[in-house]
């Protein structure tokens, strides 16, 4: 059975691309938006006087970096489980990684709308959110290999080894020759006349 290409690569070394382009992305996300979601100015929050909502909202704007942070520390951690389930073939690790990436890049646009007003020139709130949008579209395009090639770990282990002890026994067991059945007539033909 040949292997699937799609735009060149295999669903294997798609995803292990996609594992490698979350790790890069998500560097380059906390380098680029530190200065933007980093509020070093958050007022003290009055519970008596506001709403559910503006403190949900006001502990969103203060905790902005340390949110982004551990959800990047997570998701670099979650991108290496990755690597290490194609390289072992575990279901599972792929399975956490889909979900975990979803989860990510929703938080992200909470994020980046509730920052949107940190960044004074219009420039910068363009390419803040070029970059959030493209980086979605991305883990979108790298999403069909991981989930294609989940799928190809998942049927090659719910059929268990069936194909790894079918190629290990035919290495081992003998089978018997098979005479051709040119060879049997020749053979009879040589007994006939040596009986004769």
């Amino acid at each position: 059975m040949r292997e699937q290409h799609w735009c060149g690569m295999t669903p294997k070394i798609g995803t292990v691309l996609s594992g490698a382009f979350t790790i890069i992305s998500t560097d380059m996300y906390l380098i680029f938006e530190e200065k933007y979601i980093k509020s070093s100015n958050c007022p003290e929050v009055e519970l008596r006087n506001q709403g559910i909502n503006n403190i949900i909202s006001q502990y969103f704007r203060c905790w902005t970096f340390e949110i982004a942070f551990f959800m990047s520390l997570a998701t670099i951690i979650i991108s290496f489980l990755l690597l290490y389930s194609v390289y072992a073939q575990i279901f599972r690790g792929m399975m956490i990684y889909i979900i975990w990436i979803f989860l990510y890049e929703s938080v992200s646009i909470i994020i980046q709308v509730l920052t949107n007003s940190n960044s004074a020139l219009e420039a910068v709130r363009v390419i803040r959110w070029f970059g959030l949008v493209s980086r979605i579209f991305m883990h979108c395009f790298w999403m069909f290999y991981v989930i294609t090639y989940m799928q190809i770990i998942y049927k090659s282990k719910s059929q268990g080894n069936i194909l790894y002890n079918r190629r290990f026994s035919v290495g081992v067991r003998e089978f018997p020759r098979r005479k051709s059945k040119s060879f049997s007539i020749t053979n009879t033909i040589n007994n006939v006349r040596s009986f004769h």
